[in-house]
């Protein structure tokens, strides 16, 4: 599930907070590994395509779907 997948990944990120991936790294990195229903769910409350948009507008994006997961 997202909400499971997203702890997972921010647990990875502050374990390892020298991993030197920009924002924009990180949001590529996590939307990939995505099942693709997954993705369309994001980009529709992106409205359009999730990429372009800033980490913080990302992450409550997904926050919203992954409390509610």
């Amino acid at each position: 599930p997202l909400c499971e997948t997203w702890e997972r990944f921010r647990s990875l990120l502050w374990r390892c907070p020298n991993h030197s991936f920009d924002d924009a790294a990180q949001l590529q990195i996590f939307y990939n590994v995505l099942r693709p229903q997954t993705k369309m769910i994001l980009d529709a409350l992106a409205g359009g395509t999730m990429m372009p948009k800033s980490l913080d507008e990302a992450i409550v994006i997904i926050d919203s779907i992954a409390s509610n997961d």
